[in-house]
């Protein structure tokens, strides 16, 4: 029989001291447009939309023979559509990881919003259980620039060997073209490149990337960091030198082809041969006085988005779907007085899918709180001394005179759906900011 019962502040701790232990995560990665072909109405995905679990809770539904499940695809519009129908994807234990490459969505205008939607199926319920994308815009043409710390994909297109993916293989990990998966990266413009990849302290830019710029490429996944590289313009198969453009202040933007020159030696550029990432050496175009290079050494790059959800049934399995998850998009603080002019400071979660059945806990402190509609739930903003009185909140330590509360959201029946927010407190003067953790660091332990 499935427990249907609150989730206790013991098991709230057990959770808490180890949330990779016990957390069922998705991530769905996508490309934050959808591209309309030209002169039709389809609209095509590129990169492909990935789906990629994540956190040890799997392991106990994997292990289990009787809670096999499988995740299906759907495409999402206003519009019922031919390509809304079910593509199942492998999401083994093994694998853990998987891609839809001949995903794509009919009728589609300009300017619609589109999202995926990722189906979970489970023998013990009796609906699936549905996880949505970030919405996509479809668009004739992405003209978007891109910008220092977005995710991007990279890509090589080829007539002869088709579309490969720059990919961080897990295997060791090392770098690979992949036609099946591709990593997201997290693009970061540098003022000064780093040629032997040492541990100093890197400078980084804000704002959009300009050719010419030095950039670093982190994958999202398994944190590994590429060598720097310098982004340059392409021409007919030959780069474009910076004393040659107008202006240094031209806008990177995606689905544009460019060369990513090595920082060691400017004649040598990223580039796949016989299926492996490596560099290449251009010959000069004496008369345009141009590096010339090939195919395989233009690249295209790529906006992307991705949505992540946890959950964790702490109390037992529970009879209905865990879905739709309460997801975090902002926390807003709010200073006001009470009606005897008694200043407080209350703090505003801004996100989507709240309900009342739904409680905000800081550490193992329950926030007193109002669901003001779906998208919004004020608290109180907590003490230090309240969130330390509760049995158990010993367990966060303090580091520098400082201490840690993570910001988690439970629902009456006893599931539990961690989040990447936590408040720190100053145990000297009970100040307080809100923090979150490095997006680098979440996949990591996977």
């Amino acid at each position: 029989m499935a427990a249907e019962m609150t989730v206790t502040r013991e098991k709230l701790a057990e959770y808490l001291a180890a949330p990779d232990k016990f957390d069922c995560g998705i991530a769905i990665f996508h490309a934050d447009v959808i591209t309309m072909s030209p002169g039709t109405v389809n609209g095509y995905f590129c990169p492909p939309p990935q789906v990629r679990l994540f956190g040890d809770g799997w392991k106990k539904l994997f292990d289990d023979a009787e809670n096999a499940s499988k995740l299906t695809s759907d495409q999402l519009s206003e519009q019922p559509t031919s390509s809304s129908a079910n593509h199942p994807l492998d999401l083994s234990s093994e694998k853990k990881q998987a891609a839809e490459n001949m995903l794509y969505v009919t009728g589609c205008a300009e300017n619609d919003l589109l999202s995926l939607k990722v189906n979970m199926y489970r023998p013990a319920k009796r609906n699936p259980e549905s996880f949505l994308s970030k919405q996509m815009k479809v668009v004739a043409e992405p003209s978007s620039r891109i910008r220092s710390g977005s995710t991007v994909a990279i890509f090589n297109k080829s007539e002869t060997a088709g579309t490969r993916y720059l990919h961080v293989s897990s295997d060791g990990p090392h770098l690979i073209p992949s036609h099946d998966n591709w990593s997201p990266l997290v693009i970061y413009h540098v003022t000064k490149p780093n040629p032997r990849q040492r541990q100093d302290p890197v400078k980084l830019k804000s704002g959009d990337i300009y050719h010419g710029s030095f950039v670093k490429l982190v994958d999202r996944i398994t944190g590994v960091v590429l060598p720097d590289v310098r982004i340059m313009k392409v021409l007919e198969h030959g780069v474009i030198p910076l004393d040659e453009l107008n202006s240094r202040n031209h806008p990177v933007c995606q689905l544009q082809n460019y060369a990513l020159q090595m920082i060691q030696d400017s004649k040598s550029y990223m580039s796949i041969h016989d299926d492996v990432i490596g560099t290449y050496t251009s010959a000069l175009l004496t008369v345009q006085k141009m590096d010339q290079i090939t195919d395989a050494e233009e690249w295209t790059i790529m906006s992307t988005d991705e949505a992540k959800f946890r959950f964790y049934e702490a109390m037992g399995p529970v009879s209905g779907p865990v879905t739709p998850v309460p997801t975090i998009i902002d926390i807003k603080m709010k200073k006001t007085v009470k009606s005897d002019r008694t200043p407080i400071t209350l703090v505003e979660f801004i996100g989507s899918n709240f309900r009342n059945e739904h409680q905000i806990w800081c550490g193992l402190h329950e926030l007193r709180q109002y669901v003001e509609s779906p998208e919004r739930i004020t608290c109180f903003h907590p003490t230090h001394q309240e969130v330390s009185n509760p049995p158990g909140s010993e367990m966060f330590r303090e580091v520098s005179g400082e201490v840690g509360f993570p910001i988690t959201i439970t629902r009456s029946d006893g599931v539990i759906y961690g989040t990447p927010y936590y408040f720190v407190y100053n145990i000297n003067n009970g100040s307080s900011r809100l923090e979150k953790i490095d997006p680098l660091t979440e996949f990591t332990n996977s």
